[in-house]
């Protein structure tokens, strides 16, 4: 053929392509109907054409394997999908589209030449692919015979005329003439060595197929008669020139003589001395397979040999205990010859297999006949192939057949990449095709968590305390209570009052008074050491948020021990795929309960830590299962708190609620929390501050915790972010500094064009403007658009700073500017990677984080924004200048 005649060639089957497009899968699925039916009925007349001209082969067997090819793989996917939606899931969002490859080159060898064509034509007619077969030389006439049956009745049924040619008189330049085709979309290549490696040279992509050299074990827990029939039949069957045949029988001591002695009745020879060395000879010539001997019988062998054997013989056997290149038996053999080892017990059976897997035939098939479930497994694990056939004929069942339908039929047998094929699998049309996936936005898949049980209201602590009392499920209670606190708590004599209660219940109780603010790791392992000596059932933690914050991770680690800060702090964007899941609690402390003393951070209610490392650096913890037990809001453990404890505490609760609310994670079930929050505290924090009456430090003391409720389900943003690494920087409460951030962050976030937006199925737009307007309208403000409401809620925070004199910028709460500046960097990279920020509105820049620090260190009025809302730094001002009190 000329570089034209492949050129015409393809460009029938580009046309074909075209036309086979247009069919929907019930004409497909009745063209693959028609060309099983009619190759089954040519099933003799292939076999004897094949055998004839390839003078390999068994007649019979050969009319098996081609009735095999069209019967089973027509039955196996006569309900498969392959044309457009094959697969529809509405209730997620997915639809999988079913697409062909293309023009697909179809490799076949002269082992299995006519069954090989069939089966490659009904995947391809299955597929609405195309396909130009490349016949192995010796087999030419009857692949293209065969292909041309095929061919034929896929027309009559409906197929486009040329969806499948047969290349006539191929060579190994014209092969690859057609195979490096530009316009050749895949190559399915079942060939000898050369080819398939040709085939992977193109530049295409290619499925192609690998030796094999099947050993076989045989333990004493094997049916030694089924085992016996089964080699003999699996290694006779078209004279064992399937890939998958048997090459090599590794047999227990205890059964070697019984089965010996069974396989030389059912007409195994074994040959031994000079009569083996001859086979050897004969048949390994330069370390490859001498083609004389391939699928030749066993007798016509023996005569070519010069050795003599009964007319009974079907299979010539010898025996070997050696494993490698420089030994001939140990080879794949393509014909009726078998190896035959003898092993000391199952294990070094298994050594030899693997050995002999590694000669020539890894990735391919192994099989073995044994009943021990335990040990098929250990077989299958260490054995480097792709298939592992049990108790049955490994030649036979490897294709495809009844000996386990689950095997899916094919003569295209992968190896893995290890055998330096892409597939490992039986090949069939699912590998033909080119899956598209129609996905649609689905809604998050939301939750909304809280402590089971919580208390509010002034004096619920006694009430609250008599429920921890009650006996649990299994009928027992609580009984022993450890208290987790500061000395400031016991000074202020909360801790007395605590233990009176819990008394009155009749716990018994220790203290634990040592946890410092902001508490590190050094208060966790002190806490830890506590719950060690004393092994209580309930924890209960009093005081601010450091308490309830130590409690939370001493309990982690009192009960994970092995459980480090780094693991327990690990980032994550999804919740549930965390790459370090958050242990298990609850199995020796078997209830926390929380009983906030200030009203800011609602650890009470939050599945949130913040525990300090050893070097200083915060770490903010979440996982539900750090959520207390119960919460306690009880006000009368607010009545003595300094007025600046109440200002910044009652910011970050400030804070919490309007990050909750305009978080991408906000939902129906959160925004009505933070709401209701923001309406609290705007009423009742400077009321508190001042005059520190009951109701105001009761309605601050619920709207902080109902902040926490909100973003305990919502999360928070980068005002947070920035704060926990300010904070630690530069040892500033909490609250001042998210209240410093707080307004440059809600111009930040109300860019209409952001440079990146939060990232979030339910966040289909920017959207925080108008969540800060829903705000500013819950609180009575007025404006006559979203963006002067925005300003007006931030007016009403900075009036709220200024009634409880706070500080609006980082220079005003005394940072020095040199020390600032050059932490600016650090702080923003570290902020950028903190748990808060992937769920603010706006996807921050590393850059812009810096330059929002700046605004919250110098003020507004030194900075102007771009189109799309970033901010820049207009001077940097000396330590002289004024600064700003907005």
């Amino acid at each position: 053929m000329t570089p034209q005649d492949i050129d015409d060639l393809v460009a029938v089957s580009k046309a074909a392509e075209k036309k086979f497009m247009e069919l929907d899968q019930a004409a497909v699925n009745k063209i693959v109907h028609d060309i099983a039916h009619v190759a089954d009925k040519h099933r003799v007349p292939l076999a004897k054409l094949a055998v004839e001209e390839t003078k390999m082969g068994l007649v019979e067997d050969k009319v098996l394997k081609n009735g095999l090819a069209a019967e089973l793989i027509r039955h196996r996917y006569k309900d498969t999908k392959t044309v457009g939606v094959i697969e529809s899931d509405p209730i997620h969002g997915i639809t999988k589209i079913a697409h062909p490859v293309g023009t697909v080159v179809c490799i076949t060898p002269c082992t299995n030449p006519t069954a090989t064509a069939i089966a490659k034509s009904l995947f391809i007619a299955k597929t609405r692919n195309v396909g130009i077969f490349l016949p192995h030389p010796r087999a030419a006439a009857c692949t293209a015979a065969a292909v041309k049956v095929c061919h034929d009745a896929g027309v009559a049924a409906g197929a486009p005329f040329g969806w499948v040619q047969c290349v006539p008189k191929p060579t190994l330049a014209l092969s690859t003439a057609v195979m490096n085709h530009d316009l050749v979309n895949l190559i399915l290549a079942t060939g000898g060595p050369a080819m398939v490696k040709a085939s992977y040279s193109t530049g295409h992509p290619a499925i192609g197929v690998g030796s094999g050299n099947a050993p076989v074990l045989v333990d004493e827990t094997a049916n030694i008669k089924q085992a016996c029939g089964s080699i003999v039949l699996g290694k006779t069957f078209d004279n064992g020139m399937i890939c998958a045949a048997e090459q090599s029988v590794v047999i227990v001591d205890s059964v070697y003589d019984d089965l010996k002695t069974r396989l030389q009745a059912r007409g195994v020879h074994f040959l031994e001395g000079n009569d083996k060395k001859k086979l050897e000879n004969f048949m390994i010539r330069d370390g490859r397979l001498n083609a004389e001997i391939v699928g030749q019988a066993a007798k016509s062998i023996a005569k070519r040999i010069g050795v003599v054997v009964p007319d009974t013989t079907v299979v010539l056997a010898a025996e070997e205990d050696r494993v490698g290149p420089e030994f001939p038996m140990s080879h794949e053999k393509l014909s009726p010859v078998l190896a035959v080892y003898k092993a000391a017990n199952f294990d070094e059976g298994l050594e030899v297999c693997y050995r002999l897997a590694n000669q020539g035939g890894i990735g391919h098939t192994a099989g073995i006949y044994c009943t021990d479930q335990a040990r098929l497994e250990r077989y299958a694990e260490k054995m480097p192939v792709g298939r592992i056939l049990a108790n049955m004929p490994t030649s036979i069942a490897a294709i495809g057949t009844e000996f386990n339908n689950e095997i899916d039929p094919s003569f295209t047998l992968g190896v893995g990449t290890h055998a330096g094929s892409s597939a490992s699998q039986n090949v069939g049309p699912m590998d033909l095709l080119n899956i598209k996936t129609l996905a649609t936005r689905q809604d998050h898949i939301e939750w909304y968590k809280n402590p089971p049980d919580i208390y509010f209201n002034r004096g619920c602590l006694e009430e609250a305390l008599s429920d921890c009392a009650r006996p649990l499920r299994d009928g027992k209670r609580l009984t022993r209570c450890i208290i987790v606190t500061d000395k400031v708590m016991g000074v202020l004599g909360y801790v007395d009052r605590l233990k009176d209660a819990l008394e009155t219940e009749g716990f018994t109780i220790t203290v634990f008074d040592d946890v410092n603010p902001d508490p590190d790791m050094a208060t966790v392992r002190r806490g830890v050491k506590a719950c060690n000596q004393f092994r209580p059932d309930l924890m209960v933690c009093l005081g601010g948020g450091s308490p309830m914050d130590a409690g939370k991770f001493i309990r982690a680690i009192y009960e994970n021990p092995d459980l480090s800060l780094e693991d327990a702090a690990a980032r994550f964007l999804e919740l549930r795929k965390r790459t370090c899941p958050f242990p298990t609690l609850g199995t020796k402390i078997q209830k926390m309960v929380c009983i906030p003393t200030t009203s800011g951070t609602a650890s009470e209610v939050t599945p949130f830590s913040v525990i300090t490392d050893d070097d200083g650096m915060k770490h903010p913890l979440f996982s539900y299962k750090l959520t207390p037990d119960i919460a306690i809001i009880d006000s009368t453990f607010c009545e003595k708190l300094p007025p600046k404890l109440v200002a910044y505490a009652g910011i970050d609760a400030i804070t919490h609620a309007t990050e909750a609310f305009v978080s991408i994670a906000s939902n129906e079930f959160t925004e009505g929390h933070a709401l209701k929050a923001l309406e609290l505290l705007a009423d009742n924090l400077v009321k508190s501050y001042k005059y520190g009456s009951d109701d105001a430090r009761q309605n601050v003391h619920h709207g902080a915790t109902l902040a926490g409720l909100a973003f305990s389900n919502s999360f928070l943003g980068i005002d947070h972010s920035l704060s926990h690494k300010v904070g630690a920087a530069f040892h500033l409460p909490h609250g001042l500094c998210c209240g410093i951030l707080l307004p440059p962050v809600i111009r930040y976030n109300s860019c209409r064009q952001p440079t990146r937006m939060g990232i979030y199925p339910g966040y289909d737009h920017p959207q925080a403007m108008e969540g800060y307007a829903r705000i500013a309208r819950s609180l009575g403000l007025s404006g006559k658009d979203d963006e002067e409401l925005m300003e007006a809620y931030i007016a009403k925070l900075l009036s709220i700073y200024k009634e409880m004199s706070v500080p609006c910028t980082f220079q005003e709460a005394g940072i020095p500017e040199e020390a600032f500046l050059d932490a600016i960097d650090d702080i923003a990279e570290q902020a950028f990677d903190d748990q808060c920020t992937p769920t603010n509105p706006r996807f921050p820049l590393v850059d812009e984080l810096k330059v929002l620090l700046k605004i919250a260190y110098y003020g507004p009025d030194k900075v102007e924004t771009d189109s799309h809302g970033s901010y820049h730094v207009l001077e940097t001002p000396n330590a002289d200048s004024p600064p700003s009190s907005t």
